[in-house]
């Protein structure tokens, strides 16, 4: 029995060693790691144009406005109707104000500035145009038309 318990007692021992010897490090790994540069991760939502609005958060400058907005929120969506365009991309018209509709100005998808569209004013309300475009409104549908009168866009005011 003795050489048993001494056997047992011996592979105990052993065990207990291997289980809390600690592995060596890797000097060389371990000096890359420490010497690597630190690279901060970029800020979300910090993308800000050069007028400060925050694409990420929906915002882009109106002209019209003078300030950055969501077009989603202060815009009249306009859907494609053209052939050619996007069905998944709207286009939308901002006026300064209810009252005050002077110019129109169009944020259409994959342009990179505003497009603005001055009153006709003798052709009375309801119609803006600049030599690309003319937009007109009827009974609350806006209907968006190049300068060849193909339909491009058509929206409904909806408040």
């Amino acid at each position: 029995m003795s050489k048993s318990f001494l056997f047992l007692s011996f592979c105990m021992m052993l065990c207990v060693l291997a289980c809390t010897e600690t592995p060596k490090k890797n000097t060389e790994q371990t000096a890359k790691k420490e010497s690597a540069p630190v690279v901060d991760a970029p800020i979300v939502g910090g993308n800000s144009d050069e007028h400060g609005c925050k694409a990420s958060a929906g915002y882009t400058w109106s002209v019209v406005k003078n300030s950055c907005i969501r077009v989603f929120e202060d815009g009249i969506r306009l859907n494609p109707k053209a052939a050619d365009l996007d069905k998944t991309l709207s286009a939308f018209i901002v006026f300064n104000s209810e009252s005050d509709d002077t110019q129109a100005e169009l944020i259409m998808p994959r342009e990179k500035k505003s497009v603005l569209l001055a009153k006709d004013k003798k052709n009375g309300a309801g119609k803006w145009t600049n030599e690309t475009y003319v937009l007109t409104q009827w009974k609350g549908m806006y209907t968006l038309e190049d300068n060849k009168k193909n339909i491009l866009y058509e929206g409904m005011v909806t408040k």
